[in-house]
């Protein structure tokens, strides 16, 4: 059986998605499955030389990068392809010249694997113009029904209702969240779906210890679109009980929010780490919970790998992923999305006592149902699954 990961993704980034896609690489390697990659990215995140690049060297001629010029409205534009029945040149043009010129290394049983929804249709017409029967598999790390503000808003449903077009594409679907599935499945009730989850790196170092004082940690990317940080501060603002915030990400909008935590009045209580490999460290005084305020995610590692750490967590109940990783009252509390009210009653209840949590050892051991082990065996398991039914 071959795997191709058609992947596209912005290359000067390196976040959880990236993460996940090299440890299962790496662990599907290890057990026997042939593993290729077929990245399709901003021509202007591969000049920007980032050190994100890096981690592909190991890899060699097992990645294959492809660039395309991107303009503002690229993804406006191949929706609206994709409305129509057209296929996009980087989903379809690439990807059929790439498995052309490429025919020994890819047997009847080959599996494309892609985290793209807007793009399935155009892989699923490459195979078929190449005249194979390799499966699609659509493997989504975000939502499929995102919400947005402002002028935004009419462009994010236009991809909503793409997305719910294309999906039908798919062949089968690993779904990385229970919120994921149940979208698939009310979408296409039909669909085959695999929930898998993502698997989280081990982590064996010590454990965090829970702060004496209101100390809370965010971790991330400054994506006010996604993570909604904004709300995060202006709830925050309302809290009159001592607190500190540390930041430990950057962004597009840290300049947006940095401006907003003066309006607010508490700049004097954010600390601003910037970019850190190990994020967790340089943590002496402990941490009281990790924050999460998104309006959607996929499946968000972050509320892991601070379980991994002792680290109780305060996240938004968004679509999707939280409810499958917070267990209330034991590693962290969940929040209506939104919800202002309940989210600074949270706060407030954790800070005055009244609202606890398990010990950082009980809240580590919650982390364990996400392990690389459990994790890649079951995507190898429904990948022999959907490799046996294409051979029937």
């Amino acid at each position: 059986m071959k795997v191709l990961f058609v992947v596209f993704s912005d290359v000067r980034i390196y976040g959880g998605f990236e993460k996940v896609l090299f440890m299962l690489f790496n662990y599907l390697k290890q057990n026997g499955v042939d593993v290729e990659f077929l990245y399709l990215s901003k021509k202007a995140a591969i000049e920007d030389k980032s050190k994100w690049i890096e981690p592909l060297k190991i890899y060699k001629d097992r990645i294959h990068i492809e660039t395309f010029e991107y303009t503002r409205f690229v993804n406006l534009k191949i929706a609206i392809q994709s409305l129509f029945g057209f296929h996009n040149k980087e989903g379809y043009q690439i990807t059929k010249k790439f498995l052309e010129k490429n025919p020994p290394n890819f047997p009847a049983n080959s599996i494309l694997i892609t985290n793209q929804p807007l793009y399935i249709g155009s892989l699923k017409y490459a195979v078929k113009k190449i005249h194979k029967n390799y499966k699609v598999i659509g493997w989504y790390h975000s939502s499929l029904l995102k919400k947005s503000i402002g002028f935004k808003s009419v462009r994010e449903k236009v991809h909503n209702f793409v997305r719910i077009n294309q999906i039908k594409y798919a062949d089968a679907h690993f779904a990385i969240s229970t919120g994921i599935r149940d979208q698939i499945l009310k979408l296409e009730p039909k669909a085959k779906v695999y929930t898998v989850f993502n698997p989280i790196e081990p982590y064996s170092g010590p454990l965090i210890k829970r702060s004496k004082t209101p100390i809370f940690l965010y971790v991330g990317r400054l994506f006010e679109k996604a993570k909604n940080l904004s709300f995060m501060f202006n709830g925050l603002s309302k809290v009159k009980k001592d607190w500190k915030l540390i930041i430990v990400g950057t962004g597009p909008d840290e300049v947006k929010l940095k401006n907003l935590s003066d309006s607010r009045g508490i700049s004097q209580k954010i600390e601003w780490r910037g970019f850190k490999k190990n994020p967790y460290e340089n943590l002496d005084e402990g941490v009281t919970a990790l924050l999460l305020t998104s309006r959607y995610e996929g499946f968000p590692m972050v509320l892991i790998e601070a379980n991994q750490r002792g680290i109780p967590v305060i996240s938004s109940n968004c679509q999707t992923g939280p409810s499958d990783i917070v267990i209330p009252g034991k590693n962290g509390y969940l929040y209506p999305e939104g919800d202002m009210d309940a989210f600074v009653k949270i706060i407030n209840d954790v800070i005055d006592g009244k609202l606890g949590f398990g010990t950082p050892e009980e809240i580590a051991k919650t982390a364990e149902r996400f392990s690389e082990d459990v994790v890649c065996n079951n995507i190898i398991n429904a990948l022999k699954k959907i490799g046996s039914d294409q051979e029937e």
